[in-house]
Protein backbone atom coordinates (compact mmCIF):
# COMPACT_ATOMS: atom_id res chain seq x y z
CA UNK A 1 0.00 0.00 0.00
CA UNK A 2 1.09 3.08 -0.46
CA UNK A 3 -0.61 6.89 -0.27
CA UNK A 4 0.65 10.42 -1.02
CA UNK A 5 -0.61 13.83 0.12
CA UNK A 6 0.83 17.01 -0.66
CA UNK A 7 -0.06 20.18 0.07
CA UNK A 8 1.47 24.16 -0.46
CA UNK A 9 2.23 25.98 2.85
CA UNK A 10 2.31 29.37 2.49
CA UNK A 11 4.74 30.23 5.58
CA UNK A 12 7.62 29.68 7.13
CA UNK A 13 9.29 26.23 6.72
CA UNK A 14 10.34 26.24 10.54
CA UNK A 15 7.06 26.86 11.61
CA UNK A 16 5.21 24.16 9.57
CA UNK A 17 8.18 21.72 10.74
CA UNK A 18 7.23 22.69 14.49
CA UNK A 19 3.85 21.77 13.96
CA UNK A 20 4.31 18.58 12.25
CA UNK A 21 7.01 17.22 14.80
CA UNK A 22 5.90 18.30 17.54
CA UNK A 23 2.72 15.35 18.01
CA UNK A 24 2.62 16.04 21.50
CA UNK A 25 0.46 18.59 20.88
CA UNK A 26 -1.33 17.60 18.03
CA UNK A 27 -4.84 16.55 20.00
CA UNK A 28 -4.35 20.60 20.82
CA UNK A 29 -4.08 21.56 17.32
CA UNK A 30 -5.56 19.09 15.27
CA UNK A 31 -9.27 18.18 16.01
CA UNK A 32 -9.74 14.83 14.60
CA UNK A 33 -6.27 13.58 17.32
CA UNK A 34 -8.08 12.54 20.43
CA UNK A 35 -4.26 11.87 22.48
CA UNK A 36 -1.06 11.41 22.07
CA UNK A 37 1.28 9.37 24.94
CA UNK A 38 4.71 10.18 24.93
CA UNK A 39 6.68 6.72 25.77
CA UNK A 40 10.17 7.88 25.12
CA UNK A 41 11.98 10.95 24.43
CA UNK A 42 15.46 11.88 23.38
CA UNK A 43 17.18 14.83 25.48
CA UNK A 44 17.05 16.94 22.02
CA UNK A 45 13.36 15.53 21.24
CA UNK A 46 14.05 14.65 17.84
CA UNK A 47 13.41 10.90 18.81
CA UNK A 48 10.21 10.01 20.66
CA UNK A 49 7.70 6.63 21.00
CA UNK A 50 4.07 7.60 21.18
CA UNK A 51 1.10 6.18 20.99
CA UNK A 52 -1.37 8.34 18.53
CA UNK A 53 -5.20 8.31 18.58
CA UNK A 54 -7.32 9.86 16.27
CA UNK A 55 -10.79 9.54 14.81
CA UNK A 56 -12.03 8.93 11.08
CA UNK A 57 -14.63 11.49 10.04
CA UNK A 58 -18.05 10.03 8.08
CA UNK A 59 -17.10 6.61 7.84
CA UNK A 60 -18.59 4.23 7.52
CA UNK A 61 -21.54 6.69 6.89
CA UNK A 62 -21.49 10.57 7.15
CA UNK A 63 -21.60 12.01 10.66
CA UNK A 64 -20.37 8.12 12.23
CA UNK A 65 -16.61 8.82 13.52
CA UNK A 66 -14.17 5.64 13.61
CA UNK A 67 -11.82 5.75 16.26
CA UNK A 68 -7.72 4.52 15.21
CA UNK A 69 -5.11 3.86 17.27
CA UNK A 70 -1.66 3.06 17.12
CA UNK A 71 1.91 3.29 18.09
CA UNK A 72 4.93 4.45 16.26
CA UNK A 73 8.61 5.76 16.41
CA UNK A 74 9.29 9.09 15.26
CA UNK A 75 12.57 10.53 13.94
CA UNK A 76 12.55 13.88 13.22
CA UNK A 77 15.41 15.31 10.90
CA UNK A 78 14.90 19.23 11.17
CA UNK A 79 18.02 19.89 8.98
CA UNK A 80 17.12 18.14 6.11
CA UNK A 81 13.14 18.53 6.30
CA UNK A 82 11.93 15.20 7.05
CA UNK A 83 9.74 13.71 9.65
CA UNK A 84 10.15 9.53 9.69
CA UNK A 85 7.75 7.39 11.50
CA UNK A 86 7.76 3.93 11.99
CA UNK A 87 4.37 2.15 13.06
CA UNK A 88 4.83 -0.52 15.94
CA UNK A 89 1.27 -1.21 16.67
CA UNK A 90 -1.94 -1.12 15.33
CA UNK A 91 -3.63 -2.20 12.31
CA UNK A 92 -0.99 -0.57 9.97
CA UNK A 93 2.10 -1.80 11.80
CA UNK A 94 5.64 -2.18 9.91
CA UNK A 95 3.91 1.37 7.62
CA UNK A 96 6.50 3.82 7.03
CA UNK A 97 5.70 7.23 6.99
CA UNK A 98 8.01 9.56 5.81
CA UNK A 99 6.87 13.62 5.90
CA UNK A 100 9.25 16.09 3.36
CA UNK A 101 9.43 19.72 3.38
CA UNK A 102 11.05 21.79 1.02
CA UNK A 103 10.53 25.31 -0.68
CA UNK A 104 9.01 25.10 -3.73
CA UNK A 105 10.68 26.06 -6.93
CA UNK A 106 7.39 27.87 -8.40
CA UNK A 107 6.94 30.17 -5.91
CA UNK A 108 3.64 28.17 -4.07
CA UNK A 109 5.26 28.22 -0.88
CA UNK A 110 6.56 25.37 0.78
CA UNK A 111 5.75 21.45 -0.40
CA UNK A 112 4.56 19.44 2.43
CA UNK A 113 3.90 15.82 1.18
CA UNK A 114 3.47 12.27 3.04
CA UNK A 115 4.30 9.67 2.15
CA UNK A 116 3.02 6.07 3.71
CA UNK A 117 4.17 2.53 2.77
CA UNK A 118 3.06 -0.82 4.09
CA UNK A 119 3.41 -4.38 2.95
CA UNK A 120 1.46 -6.88 5.06
CA UNK A 121 3.22 -9.96 6.12
CA UNK A 122 0.13 -12.20 4.79
CA UNK A 123 -0.28 -11.38 1.56
CA UNK A 124 -3.86 -11.62 0.84
CA UNK A 125 -4.42 -8.40 3.04
CA UNK A 126 -2.08 -6.54 0.42
CA UNK A 127 -4.95 -6.10 -2.23
CA UNK A 128 -7.97 -4.60 -1.63
CA UNK A 129 -7.90 -4.35 2.23
CA UNK A 130 -4.39 -2.78 2.32
CA UNK A 131 -5.18 -0.17 -0.64
CA UNK A 132 -8.68 0.93 -0.72
CA UNK A 133 -9.56 0.36 3.76
CA UNK A 134 -6.15 0.80 5.15
CA UNK A 135 -4.63 3.45 2.58
CA UNK A 136 -7.33 5.04 0.71
CA UNK A 137 -10.20 5.78 3.88
CA UNK A 138 -7.80 5.88 6.48
CA UNK A 139 -4.66 6.62 5.73
CA UNK A 140 -4.87 9.45 3.25
CA UNK A 141 -7.80 11.10 4.62
CA UNK A 142 -6.65 11.67 7.93
CA UNK A 143 -3.23 12.45 7.00
CA UNK A 144 -4.82 15.33 4.50
CA UNK A 145 -7.15 16.78 7.07
CA UNK A 146 -3.53 16.75 9.11
CA UNK A 147 -2.01 18.98 6.47
CA UNK A 148 -5.13 21.00 5.68
CA UNK A 149 -5.13 22.08 9.48
CA UNK A 150 -1.69 22.76 9.59
CA UNK A 151 -1.78 24.71 6.41
CA UNK A 152 -4.67 26.75 7.81
CA UNK A 153 -2.69 27.52 11.06
CA UNK A 154 0.30 28.55 9.18
CA UNK A 155 -1.40 30.71 6.61
CA UNK A 156 -3.57 32.16 9.76
CA UNK A 157 -0.20 33.44 11.55
CA UNK A 158 0.67 34.29 8.44
CA UNK A 159 -1.61 36.98 7.71
CA UNK A 160 -1.75 38.55 11.16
Amino acid sequence: MHTENTIYIRGSQARIFQLAADIQNWPTILPHYREVSVFEQSDDGCRKVVEMAAVRSDFPLPGITFPVRWRSVQICEPETGHIYFKHLAGVATGMWVVWSLEKDPWGRGIRVTIRHDLTYPLLFLNGWFAQEMVGRQFVGAIAGRTLATIKEIVENETLV
